[in-house]
């Protein structure tokens, strides 16, 4: 459990912490191998997520996702290029509910570079990223005493 003055502190740091779907790059699962490969590759993204049409989300998807899926299957380009991208889909990284609290955040966020958030009927809302954590714990290390005393427990049992 996170001490109450840091989980308010970091949640006043954390005004922006979920980037919304519609900011977001995101493919559809019936979207083919041919023009996700082409998209990843020209803006540089390493891992989108990927929705179903009615916004449910899937997984995520990378070049390696695609690639692998090819050489498990022996498939070509010309046979990889035209399939839809739901048979490559990633489901590894965990999603985590709109209405989590920040201590099942940042246990999930150990181990993947981004959350993607849905709510409740598995609609996709958007990402926390660790980076926005990482910079509400940087403010934490370095302005939590602007805000706050830092009383050792022994010294307060005294008074």
């Amino acid at each position: 459990m996170i001490a109450k003055a840091f989980e308010d502190f970091l949640l006043s740091h954390l005004d922006n912490y979920l980037i919304p779907a519609e900011d977001l790059a995101i493919f559809i699962d019936t979207h083919n191998a041919d023009h996700v490969k082409l998209l990843l590759m020209s803006n540089g993204y390493s891992r989108v997520p990927v929705l179903t049409k009615d916004k449910k989300y899937v997984g995520t998807i990378s070049i390696s996702d695609i690639l692998s899926y090819q050489a498990q299957n022996q498939l070509n380009d010309w046979e990889v290029d035209p399939t839809d991208i739901r048979e490559m889909v990633n489901t590894k990284i965990e999603t985590i509910n709109e209405a989590a609290d920040l201590t099942e955040i940042m246990h999930k966020l150990v181990d993947f570079p981004f959350l993607p958030v849905v709510n409740d009927d598995n609609v996709f809302q958007g990402i926390i990223t660790r980076k926005s954590i990482l910079k509400a714990v940087n403010s934490l290390l370095h302005d939590f005493t602007n805000y706050y005393d830092i009383v050792p427990k022994h010294d307060a049992d005294k008074d």
